[in-house]
């Protein structure tokens, strides 16, 4: 789908001084046409000369990051919501960002809990229009880790054009869908309160029909069934972690009953559940530790992100008690990318007391 069939409603958006939704939509509709622009004269253009292709690679990049929060800001700002993106489940997008910071962002100095540091140097002799190389250089306690990454530019361009298709599709669908009051909310609670896989595939079916979905959409709303469904089949045989892992079911459901609540305008009530031991302890032990243990929540809940492995070290290195050391072990242990999102979403909802 083109941007030019949500033109007409980026143009009703009303722009007025005490909302700023219909200036968020134009800004961000403006901003998806000239990254679009950009792209073209990517493709297009055949420059060999290394100071043009730095040019070209660098405002592409950028391009990609500012056209993925306009995506966002696009959703917010005729929708009220961004639940009809998740840019984080496109591996390639997702992996965009930390490429941009490596190579746009701070490439000469990077800064690591430990007091290490890194630098990303770029291979000029394999730098072209299609693809570049780059080693970034870790120095950690005396110790040097190395990290070549190759990107290719021509699998970049093509899923970020099948996302914003994706998205702008799935936001225009939702416009012209006609307010309605569905049973959907109501099964969603009841998915909270008996945590059913039964209940789970009847609301899925529900909702794909009723929005007009399809299988590969990264609807947050499916999403999170996806999530709710990976825990009611998640198996441990610790009691506590067991606690855990029903709470966090809860958790998931309790958003879900709010995505479902707010796309049909409805008020809701915020459900509750009581916390588990192991997290409240893990709470306790942010609190104690709060100068140095709070920055090290901000990429707990991304397996791929650069120094995920290296906050959790560094955190256990805080010597937590039992309970808060347990969770960190179940976090560091779990391989699965989604577990360790739920999980370390878990720890990131600590919020620091105030000054």
């Amino acid at each position: 789908m083109s941007l030019a069939r949500l033109k007409q409603y980026v143009s009703n958006s009303e722009l007025n001084e005490k909302s700023s939704n219909g200036y968020r939509a134009t800004a961000a509709f403006l901003m998806l046409e000239n990254v679009d622009l950009m792209i073209e004269e990517y493709i297009d253009e055949t420059h060999k000369e290394q100071g043009a292709i730095l040019l070209d690679v660098f405002g592409l990049l950028q391009g990609f990051f500012v056209a993925i929060d306009a995506l966002y800001d696009l959703a917010i700002g005729l929708t009220e919501y961004k639940y009809h993106i998740n840019v984080n489940s496109n591996d390639a997008l997702h992996e965009l960002k930390f490429i941009r910071n490596d190579i746009v962002g701070h490439p000469t100095h990077r800064t690591y809990f430990n007091g290490g540091t890194g630098f990303s140097i770029l291979s000029m002799d394999n730098l072209s229009k299609e693809s570049i190389s780059y080693k970034t250089y870790i120095f950690e306690k005396n110790k040097l880790n190395v990290v070549t990454k190759d990107v290719t530019f021509k699998n970049l361009i093509e899923e970020y054009k099948v996302e914003k298709e994706r998205v702008l599709q799935e936001i225009y669908n939702y416009l012209q869908h006609d307010e309605t009051k569905t049973d959907i909310p109501e099964m969603v609670y009841a998915l909270f309160e008996t945590v059913n896989d039964d209940v789970l595939e009847e609301i899925r079916e529900m909702f794909i029909k009723e929005y007009q979905l399809d299988d590969s959409s990264s609807h947050r709303f499916l999403w999170r069934l996806d999530l709710v469904e990976k825990l009611i089949h998640w198996e441990e045989t610790d009691p506590q972690l067991r606690k855990f892992i029903l709470y966090m079911s809860k958790v998931q459901a309790s958003k879900l009953y709010e995505i479902a609540m707010d796309l049909e305008k409805r008020k809701y009530r915020n459900l509750f559940f009581p916390m588990p031991s192991t997290l409240s302890s893990f709470y306790k032990f942010i609190r104690k530790n709060e100068k140095i243990a709070y920055p090290l929540l901000k990429n707990i809940n991304d397996v791929k992100h650069p120094l995920y492995q290296s906050d959790i070290v560094a955190l256990m290195a805080l010597n937590p008690r039992k309970d808060a050391y347990k969770l960190l072990k179940f976090l560091r242990d779990t391989k699965d990318g989604d577990k360790s999102y739920l999980i370390g979403s878990m720890m990131r909802a600590y919020r620091p007391k105030h000054n």
